[in-house]
C-alpha cells in the first residue's frame, strides 16, 4: 500500500472510531438521563404512596418524620394529653402503692416511670412501636420494669396478675375492642381495675374539624351512629382510627363482665391552664372519654 493511502485509510479509521465513540458517549449519557428521570418518577410515586398510606395503630410511630415531628410536639409540655387527660386518668388510678400495673400501649413508657415513682411495685409496659419501645427502655432503665415489644392485640397477658390495666388513648385504633377487654378482665386478679382512655366518640365521628387548619372552638358531628373505620391525618399521615359510639362501648363493656365504676368525659379544670382562652376553648368540645372498670 502507497504511504498517501495509507494514511487516507488511517484517517477513515480514526474518524470512524470518533463517530463510534461520540454515538457510544452519546447514548450513555441518554441512557443515564433516562434512568435519572426514572429513577425521579420512582422516587416521585414512592413518595405519593407513603403520603396516602393509612396507618393503622403504632406502624405511625415507626415513620420517621412522623416519629420526630409527634415527640417535638409532646415535648412542649401543653397539648391536651397533659392538662386534660392525664389528670383524670391519675385520678381514676388513685392509690398505686405496692399495685402491679400493665400498661397497654406505653408509648415512650413516661407515664411507667411517674407510676413507679408514685409508688406502683412493678410496671409492665407493652409496645408495638420499635421506635417507641427503644425510648421506653431507655426511659424506664434501672426500674422495677419489663418493656414488651408486641402488638397488645395478640400478645399473651399473664393471667390473674395486675392489680391494675391501664391503657391511654389506644382503644379507638382497635376494631374488635370486646376481644381485647376479655383478655384484659383474665389478667386481672380480684378486685383489679382496668381505667382507660379514648378519642371522645364525638370527636372520632368525623374529622371535617380536625383537618381546619385553625384553632377549633368547636366540632362538626357527623355519623355519628355509623361505627367504623375513619381516617384521620395527623402530622401529616393518614392514620385509621375506629369510631363507636357511646352506647356501643357500653354494650362491649357490659358484655365483657367487667363492672363500670365510673365515666368521665373530661371536662378540663381552669387550675391546669396557664392560659384563661385556652381554658374556655377547650371547655366547649368534649376530646376524650375515659372509664374505670373493675374485675367482677
Amino acid at each position: 500500500m502507497e504511504v498517501v493511502e495509507y494514511h487516507q485509510t488511517l484517517g477513515i479509521i480514526k474518524q470512524a472510531n470518533i463517530f463510534i465513540g461520540t454515538f457510544i458517549t452519546d447514548q450513555d449519557s441518554e441512557l443515564k438521563m433516562a434512568n435519572t428521570l426514572r429513577n425521579k418518577r420512582l422516587l416521585k410515586t414512592e413518595k405519593h404512596l407513603i403520603d396516602n398510606m393509612n396507618y393503622k395503630s403504632y406502624s405511625v410511630y415507626d415513620d420517621d418524620d412522623f416519629f420526630d415531628k409527634y415527640n417535638q410536639k409532646r415535648s412542649k409540655g401543653n397539648s391536651p394529653n397533659e392538662l386534660i387527660e392525664q389528670p383524670i386518668i391519675d385520678e381514676l388510678i388513685g392509690d398505686i402503692n405496692g399495685k402491679r400495673i400493665l400498661d397497654l400501649g406505653c408509648g415512650d413508657g413516661e407515664y411507667g416511670v411517674e407510676l413507679l415513682k408514685r409508688g406502683a411495685k412493678h410496671y409492665h409496659g407493652i409496645e408495638g412501636s420499635q421506635k417507641m419501645s427503644g425510648l421506653a427502655k431507655e426511659n424506664l432503665k434501672g426500674y422495677d420494669s419489663i418493656i414488651e415489644v408486641g402488638d397488645i392485640e395478640w400478645v399473651e397477658f399473664e393471667k390473674v396478675k395486675y392489680d391494675i390495666v391501664v391503657s391511654r388513648l389506644v382503644l379507638h385504633y382497635i376494631e374488635d375492642v370486646g376481644r381485647l377487654l376479655k383478655r384484659i378482665r383474665e389478667s386481672l386478679n380480684e378486685e383489679g381495675e382496668f381505667i382507660f382512655s379514648i378519642e371522645h366518640p364525638i370527636i372520632t365521628s368525623c374529622y371535617e374539624s380536625y383537618h381546619k387548619e385553625v384553632k377549633r372552638g368547636n366540632w362538626i358531628v357527623d355519623n355519628y351512629f355509623e361505627a367504623g373505620e375513619r381516617v384521620n391525618i395527623w402530622i401529616g399521615k393518614n392514620v385509621v382510627k375506629y369510631h363507636k359510639p357511646l352506647e356501643d362501648y357500653w354494650r362491649i363493656i357490659k358484655k365483657s363482665n367487667l363492672e363500670v365504676i365510673e365515666i368521665r368525659e373530661s371536662k378540663p379544670q381552669a387550675s391546669n391552664f396557664e392560659i384563661r382562652e385556652e381554658f374556655e376553648r377547650r371547655d366547649r368540645v368534649p376530646l376524650f372519654l375515659m372509664f374505670k372498670l373493675k374485675n367482677k
